[in-house]
């Protein structure tokens, strides 16, 4: 897997710092399972098919071993509370009621897994397939997810360049949503980011006037296919390290 570097341990968790460890399936090892709390569990069971189980596995298995050392709590231990702040059901931001500035984001798309955790600092992280869809297909998320000018940005491409810029443009909204909580409930189309072309930044959010200067995007390193975006609310002086958490499953076991 990608990453600035591989790692047997975890790295001290500094305030100002967010840890993006990516995974890859084939690195979970059902021995893994032991790291894993009651309630992950229970939702594994829920889930139909072996691959969104893998990849249920593989986020949670790499969040607590690493919030287990950021807390220095054994990793079937940590109470990772979902509570919706809508409707109250364990399905909104997962956060440590123990720990509560430790923050969390998990993300993945086909078999790319990424898990980000910073401390003090809000996050969220989204990771993306690029899949080149039908036109009309394409045009229809297009004009249900981008302001006028985002759409506009795309008009002169087509084929491969339109998909890997709608969906650089998906993730760097869709990071900014979990960063936030608000989640898809935000219209997307009033969330404007800049253009694939410049670096990522948040322009306008109509409604959200005071976090737009709050909220800074990074751009991470997944596997070829795929793009990936961080967004942190609390300024862009963030240091982010992304490692491969291979070598640190693998001594986990």
């Amino acid at each position: 897997m990608t990453g600035d570097r591989a790692t047997t341990t975890v790295p001290t968790l500094f305030p100002g710092a967010c840890q993006v460890w990516w995974v890859g399936l084939d690195d979970v090892r059902p021995e893994h399972d032991a790291l894993l709390g009651s309630v992950d569990l229970e939702r594994r069971s829920r889930l139909a098919l072996p691959a969104d189980r893998q990849r249920l596995t593989a986020a949670w298995v790499v969040a607590r071993v690493v919030l287990g050392s950021a807390t220095g709590t054994p990793p079937d231990r940590l109470r990772v509370d979902r509570s919706c702040a809508r409707c109250g059901r364990q399905h909104g931001k997962p956060w440590l009621p123990a720990a509560p500035a430790l923050h969390i984001s998990v993300a993945h798309s086909g078999s790319c897994v990424v898990v980000a955790v910073a401390r003090g600092t809000p996050i969220g992280v989204d990771v993306e397939a690029v899949v080149e869809l039908e036109p009309a297909e394409l045009d229809l998320l297009v004009g249900a997810t981008l302001a006028g000018e985002e759409r506009g940005a795309l008009a002169g491409s087509a084929g491969e360049d339109r998909a890997h810029g709608f969906t650089t443009y998906w993730t760097r909204k869709e990071a900014v949503l979990k960063a936030t909580g608000e989640g898809l409930a935000s219209p997307l189309e009033e969330l404007v980011v800049s253009p694939p072309s410049a670096p990522p930044r948040v322009l306008r959010w109509r409604g959200h006037e005071a976090l737009v200067g709050r909220l800074s995007l990074h751009p991470l390193h997944p596997p070829p296919g795929s793009i990936a975006s961080l967004a942190v609310l609390g300024g862009p002086s963030t240091k982010v390290l992304e490692a491969d958490a291979g070598p640190l499953l693998r001594l986990s076991t």
